[in-house]
């Protein structure tokens, strides 16, 4: 197949490394809503609605970039983003009030789409991409321990910092993003170099793309869901009450769960048929969402995080897989990103909403209808792909 790209070991960890340090503002937004609704005294709605403004730009830059990322030289893409963050990132440390962050913070979240669509387009391309999904989905997990474990103390960073300054504890936050955006100009140089397609070449059917769309659709709703209690587990970890440290391990130990589960979803996801694995994961997601809302002690909190968390990461290689073998071209795996980050713009302001009027209870029984309802749609491009095999 002409459009497959054969990646190399240092190809990947390249598309790996600007991914992942560009995306370090996304991966830390639980912490992020919490900060921001500690530095601006605001509401969890207002503060969600900071991560809704981010997230939809993400996903507006994902889809810009989707058709576009076959068609564009790669490399100068990363490095025209990242810098954008790097800066964007800095201008969010000195934000007066919310309206100024939101104003930083959805031109970032655009530049971040085009990377995503970029990488996940050349992922896409690759020829096992079921393997490069769950190796890329990994190190999510690796930098989800990263980021466990350094924004629990950059919240206290404005208190080693003059007065003057007036630094509040969302400007640490912000300021760890802007030096992982500046270590992501290190990996530019490793990413491969794309033959550009025709925008028709490797499509396929118009049934099959139509089922792919649906099947992206059901995504993002899933992902909604799960975005309406996961935005907002250190919420739920302080209501115990446990300290930011404590939670910061607790997310540490999720990551580690989110290293290995994308790496065997992988290996089985380019040996098996694709069905039953993601109906038994979208299962222990339903069932460990309403659990963990109850969760009123520690013990509860420590089991069910990592599980509730980490799920969604090992959907994905299966799933991205799935597309790739109907969509060979990679458009359809590079969008992806936009019908998650739809889900998930509006979900820290919903799940704020429903934990405000009845608390988390609310959020984790609709996370279970929503997984049941996003179910209901990927079923017909996983048989697709099933049957493409």
């Amino acid at each position: 197949m002409t459009s497959q790209i054969r990646l190399t070991g240092f190809q990947l960890v390249g598309l790996t490394g600007v991914l992942l340090l560009g995306f370090a503002a996304s991966l830390g937004m639980a912490f992020n809503i919490d900060a921001i609704a500690l530095s601006y005294s605001a509401s969890n709605s207002d503060a969600g609605l900071v991560a809704s403004v981010e997230m939809a730009a993400i996903a507006a830059g994902n889809l810009s970039f989707a058709r576009l990322a076959m068609r564009l030289p790669a490399k100068p893409v990363y490095l025209g983003c990242i810098l954008a963050i790097a800066v964007l990132n800095l201008a969010s440390t000195i934000a007066p009030t919310i309206n100024w962050l939101i104003a930083c913070r959805a031109p970032a979240g655009f530049a971040l789409g085009a990377i995503v669509a970029t990488v996940m387009t050349t992922a896409g391309r690759s020829h096992r991409p079921e393997s490069t999904f769950g190796v890329i989905n990994s190190m999510v997990g690796v930098m989800g321990i990263f980021i466990a474990f350094i924004l629990p103390r950059a919240l206290n960073l404005h208190t080693l910092t003059p007065e003057s300054l007036g630094w509040a504890e969302v400007d640490g936050l912000y300021l760890v993003y802007t030096l992982s955006a500046l270590c992501a100009l290190l990996f530019i140089g490793f990413t491969p170099k794309t033959e550009p397609l025709a925008l028709d070449q490797g499509n396929g059917e118009k049934n099959s793309q139509f089922q792919g769309w649906l099947g992206l659709a059901g995504l993002g709703i899933i992902f909604f869901g799960h975005g309406t209690l996961a935005l907002f587990i250190v919420k739920i970890g302080r209501e115990i009450p446990l300290s930011p440290e404590v939670i910061g391990y607790v997310f540490m130990a999720a990551s580690g769960v989110g290293i290995l589960l994308p790496l065997l979803a992988g290996y089985l996801g380019s040996r098996i048929r694709a069905m039953a694995p993601i109906m038994i994961l979208l299962t222990v997601l339903s069932v460990s969402a309403v659990l963990l809302s109850m969760a009123g002690s520690p013990t509860a909190f420590f089991l069910l995080t990592p599980i509730f968390a980490m799920l969604p990461v090992g959907l994905m290689p299966i799933f991205l897989g799935c597309l790739a073998r109907v969509d060979p071209s990679g458009s359809l795996a590079g969008s992806h990103a936009a019908f998650v980050l739809v889900g998930g713009a509006i979900a820290p302001f919903a799940g704020g909403t429903l934990s405000d009027l009845g608390g988390f209870t609310y959020n984790g029984w609709f996370v279970a209808l929503c997984v049941v309802v996003g179910g209901a749609m990927i079923v017909p491009v996983i048989m697709l792909a099933d049957r493409n095999r």
